[in-house]
Order: C-alpha cells, then structure tokens, then sequence
C-alpha cells in the first residue's frame, strides 16, 4: 500500500538538500511525497490543511524540530490531534534543541545521529516514548551537468560523473565555519551561575576535553562536577549541560583550527570555505586559501574538485559526519578524525576506504597528507574503495529503507 509522507522545510540550505535526497530517496521506495515550506506559512498552512482533510497523510518526515508545534488552533499540534507519527532527525547534538523536545509532539520519533545523543535524549528526556539511531547519509553530486549557480545535480540512479583525481585543482578541502564565533554568543552570564564555579568548570573542562577528546562534553561537565562533590538530580544536569554548551563548540573549533594550521604551515595547501577562518591570527600564511562561506550545494560540487577532504567531526564520538560520506561520494580520498562508529565500521573494512587519525595525535595530520598526496596510486584505491563503502550503506536511500522497513512497512 502506497505511503504518504509529508516533508517539511525551510530553515537552512543544508536541511533543504537533506530533503531533496530524503524525498527522491522515499519516492524511489513507491511513497507519494509531499513537501512544504514554512519560510512561507501561509501557503504552507494552507497546503498542510489540504492534505489532513485528505486523511491519507501516513507520517511527517523532518529535521531539527521544524513544525514540531504547527497547530491549526494554537493549542495542541497537529501531529497529535490527528494522531500523525512525527519523524524528527535530529543533525546535532540535542542540548541545542532543550525546548522543542521538552514540548516534543506525543507522536514523536526522534532519530539522532550519534549513539551518544541517544543516550543521552533517554537519560535527560523521558517524555519521549520513541528514540532510535539513524546516522547521517551523504549525497553524490553528478558534474555531468551544471545547474545554476549555488545548485547542483543530485545523482539519485545510478553512478554520477566525477572528475579523475589528477585534474583536481584542490589538494586539500575543508568545508566548515570555525563555530567558536558562533558559540560567543551562546555563553551565558557565567556569574548568574550559582550552583557552583561555572568560570573555573569551563577551564576545567575545556582543558579536559582537550586532553582527553575521546570524551563527550556532558561526561567532562559531569565527571567535573563529581569531583567536587556536587550533588544533582538529572533535571538540574541536563540544565547545566544545555547552559554549558558552548564548551562543545569551543572544543570543535580548537581541533579543527589546529588541523588546517598544523597542514599549511608544514606547507600543505588548504582551500577553506566558511566563516571565521579570515579571523585566525595566522590567516595570512599563503598555503591558506580562503574561499569563502558558500551554499551546501556548492560543497558537494567544491568536494569534486578536491584531493583529499579533510574532516574534524563537531564532537561526534560515536557517530559519522556528512561530510565523511559526501568526501567519500564524490570520489575524493578523506582525511578524518575517528570515532567509535566510525573505528566498527568503516574502519573495520578489509579495504582501506578513508584515512584517519586520532585527535590525540593530530600532530601527525601532515604526515598522513603528505602521505596521501606523495601516492597518486595508493590515493586512487582508497578512494575508489571509499565511493564504493558509501554507495553500499551510506546514502539516503538506505537511511530511507530503514525509516520505512521499521516504522512504515505494513
């Protein structure tokens, strides 16, 4: 029997690629999709209306709590008062969403894409019923045809066209803002804090993480607050921990920082494209390449041009970041920090399909460049092996598959 789904966007370029391969990826399975856009409410309301009043509507398929209190009375969701399952994928960590979730449609499904997040959302979130791992999927540009400027082909059938390594001009990409101008205005008035020292537990625990990276920011903040023998209720952690979270953005942009720093100053070119990178004290060494802030189409098609694709995850310590897979996609040789799921399963392969690192040894990124870019052969395998790894169990499709053998089928 035919599903119907309902796909919302409208926050970002990034959620709306997501959407376009999540769609292509459900109508490819025999689901009949339809799509609103809340940038524009009114005509997306009235839509929404049309299809209740249908009653075919078999689930709501979004990302980052968007519509998750879309109601036609300003009361009570739509999701519940028609009793329609409420898909959420959740691209980051949850301490960045405290207040949808508290107010989570009762029909929720909440899908996060590292195993710790889901952990996480069981211990500090009981209201909701559904949680469940879905890691993130990558998509696959095909530069046998070109779109208009800040778009791009997505290869949904099939293997798309990607430029032989050799003729890359980038010898290393990275695609990413520095997020720690964006956590400036995260943090808190530390001094409003009065439970405990929120000044020196920053210090603390930034240093903490910073040693022990393998760690995740809320079990530094809780294992600092052990030591000094304060007590808790869970209520009173999570609250601390989502105030405190800046900690997390801190601690993602020194390691990515320190990765493109370490390679261009041992003279290894780098393009970087985002936000930030023009304010690091060293941005006028010449191996930096400053490219700009750019769409999310355009990194797909930037990642065709590129050797290697260098990754840092934004503190991910058991799941996988787009950006791994899109590299992999698009035939380019990834250049990653690990993690536990990344260590069971790609990693796990016979076949090498990326290089990795650890963050504990990040002093040893240039050599692992230099590495790759010194055996165009050895570059060609991998990358061949990684496009091959991807293909198999990393695209949208299979996170469509999943949604739909589990939670749809039948």
């Amino acid at each position: 029997m035919e599903k119907n789904l309902l796909f919302i966007r409208g926050i970002y370029d990034t959620i709306d690629l997501f959407i376009e391969a999540f769609t292509a990826a459900f109508t490819s399975l025999g689901c009949a999709c339809h799509t609103i856009d809340v940038r524009d409410e009114k005509t997306a309301m009235a839509r929404l209306r049309e299809l209740i009043e249908a009653g075919t509507l078999d689930g709501v398929i979004t990302f980052n709590n968007i519509g998750y209190n879309l109601s036609f009375t300003g009361g009570t969701s739509i999701w519940d008062e028609k009793s329609i399952p409420y898909f959420n994928i959740l691209m980051d960590h949850p301490f960045h969403y405290s207040r949808p979730l508290e107010h989570a449609p009762k029909s929720s499904v909440i899908f996060c894409t590292d195993l710790g997040h889901v952990s996480f959302l069981r211990r500090f979130y009981p209201n909701l019923k559904q949680v469940d791992f879905m890691p993130h999927a990558g998509m696959e540009a095909d530069l046998s045809e070109y779109g208009a400027a800040g778009a791009c082909h997505l290869c949904t059938d099939g293997d798309g066209y990607h430029p032989p390594l050799k003729e890359r001009p980038f010898d290393v990409l990275y695609a990413g803002s520095l997020s720690k101008y964006v956590a400036e205005g995260l943090i808190p008035d530390l001094g409003e804090i009065k439970d405990f020292d929120a000044f020196t537990l920053t210090q603390e625990v930034l240093s903490d993480l910073i040693r022990c990276p393998y760690k995740t920011t809320e079990q530094a903040i809780e294992e600092y607050l052990l030591s000094i023998g304060k007590q808790y209720t869970d209520r009173e952690l999570n609250q601390w921990i989502t105030g405190l979270r800046f900690i997390d953005s801190y601690a993602t942009s020194f390691f990515r920082e320190q990765a493109v720093r370490l390679l261009v100053e041992e003279g290894i070119k780098v393009t970087v494209f985002g936000s930030g990178w023009e304010q690091c004290e060293w941005a006028d060494n010449p191996n930096l390449i400053l490219g700009g802030k750019v769409l999310a189409p355009q990194v797909l098609e930037l990642m065709n041009h590129s050797r290697i694709v260098l990754n840092t995850m934004t503190w991910y310590k058991n799941g996988i970041h787009d950006r791994i897979i899109n590299g992999m996609l698009a035939k380019a040789v990834v250049l990653t920090d690990e993690s536990l799921y990344l260590k069971n399963g790609i990693l796990a392969r016979k076949e090498s399909c990326l290089e990795a690192f650890s963050l504990q040894e990040i002093h040893r990124l240039p050599q692992l460049a230099e590495g790759l870019l010194g055996h165009p052969g050895r570059m060609e395998e991998i990358a061949e092996n990684g496009y091959l790894a991807a293909k198999e169990g990393h695209t949208w499709l299979q996170r469509a598959e999943f949604v739909y053998a589990k939670y749809l089928q039948g």
